[in-house]
């Protein structure tokens, strides 16, 4: 019965809310397809030995550490990476990683803010010897943290 006191905005902002997170998680699949993608597209180029203007026409356009570590990942699968896959992943999409003072440091912050974001998850598989063997697996889930988020609200009229 006291569903009954729910407007038709509530109906609709509930609506509203479902079909965006719907456009996420269509976007959260195309740019795992870009991923995978850009993957492809960085092992071919090797392959041909394309030259500079053809690199020019291609472009990439991978981003920042922090993005094409997110593209590493999405098209890692599930089995997930660990830091020195994702870092031969990087040099494989062409990205500067020798321009950095210590590449493997920012690799693992980013790696850490990914994980508390809850965009990217930890498995150790091997802790032995005080060696960590971590693999990080993209969870991504724009979908799921939207709508954790955007809980529908309880009516004006419901208790609780």
């Amino acid at each position: 019965m006291i569903d009954s006191y729910r407007t038709k905005r509530d109906e609709e902002l509930e609506e509203a809310r479902g079909g965006l997170a719907d456009l996420f998680q269509q976007k959260e699949e195309l740019e795992i397809r870009i991923a995978k993608q850009q993957r492809r597209v960085a092992a071919l180029s090797a392959l041909v030995d394309e030259s500079e203007e053809s690199d020019q026409i291609l472009e990439l356009n991978l981003g920042g550490l922090t993005d094409v570590v997110r593209s590493a990942l999405r098209a890692g699968g599930p089995r997930g990476l660990t830091p020195t896959e994702i870092r031969t992943r990087l040099i494989q999409l062409s990205f500067p990683t020798n321009e950095y003072k210590n590449f493997m440091a920012s690799l693992h912050s980013v790696l850490r803010r990914l994980v508390d974001a809850g965009e990217v998850r930890t498995v150790i598989i091997d802790k032995h010897e005080g060696r960590d063997r971590s693999v990080y697996q993209w969870v991504g889930g724009i979908k799921n943290r939207f709508e954790t988020r955007f809980k529908p609200r309880k009516g004006r009229y419901e208790k609780g």
